[in-house]
């Protein structure tokens, strides 16, 4: 995917110049707190951050992160990333994480907007899922919003900081992507 760029966004490539913005929020307590992550060094950090550069998604799956850089402020506020499963799966998974000072403003549904259209559109997937803690309500507000649906809430299914953790479930379909941008579309 080439960048995007949105009203206040460019959704692009992650570089190795955008190492303190990816370390402030990447590190940051609220942003951990959901996360199965941990805190890491500047020297992981680079080393991600060089790898991610250099991703090319290709037929048999693959993960790829991309920078959500906010125009108005020029750096990088946060990340999406999207996981296809080998092609003849046609499916994908989203995510994304926002450092907090720029959450709650709309830019993750932005970001996020972009990503399943890259993954219906460009990649032709049949199907596109994402998952959350149930206690990170932004998060899957912020699936609602998208038109995704829950599909299950599982009960202790990942261990992760030291104790079972619940996860919700949600998932759309090409079919009823196509519905809400052609909703979209016939609006504007």
């Amino acid at each position: 995917m080439e960048h995007v760029v949105t009203k206040r966004l460019i959704i692009r490539r992650v570089a190795e110049t955008d190492l303190l913005d990816f370390l402030a929020y990447h590190n940051h307590p609220d942003v951990l707190r959901y996360l199965p992550l941990e805190p890491i060094t500047e020297e992981q950090a680079m080393s991600f951050l060089a790898r991610q550069a250099l991703v090319k998604i290709g037929d048999e799956g693959g993960y790829i992160m991309f920078a959500i850089h906010h125009v108005g402020d020029a750096k990088m506020i946060g990340e999406v990333c999207i996981s296809l499963l080998p092609k003849a799966q046609s499916q994908g998974e989203i995510g994304w994480s926002l450092h907090p000072n720029y959450q709650g403003r709309g830019y993750a549904t932005e970001a996020a907007q972009v990503l399943l259209n890259y993954g219906f559109a460009h990649h032709k997937l049949h199907r596109i899922t994402s998952n959350c803690s149930p206690r990170n309500t932004a998060s899957f507000r912020l699936m609602e919003r998208l038109g995704m649906r829950r599909e299950g809430h599982l009960k202790q299914s990942k261990f992760m900081k030291g104790a079972w953790q619940d996860e919700y479930i949600y998932a759309l379909l090409l079919d009823e992507w196509l519905r809400l941008h052609r909703g979209e579309t016939a609006s504007e």
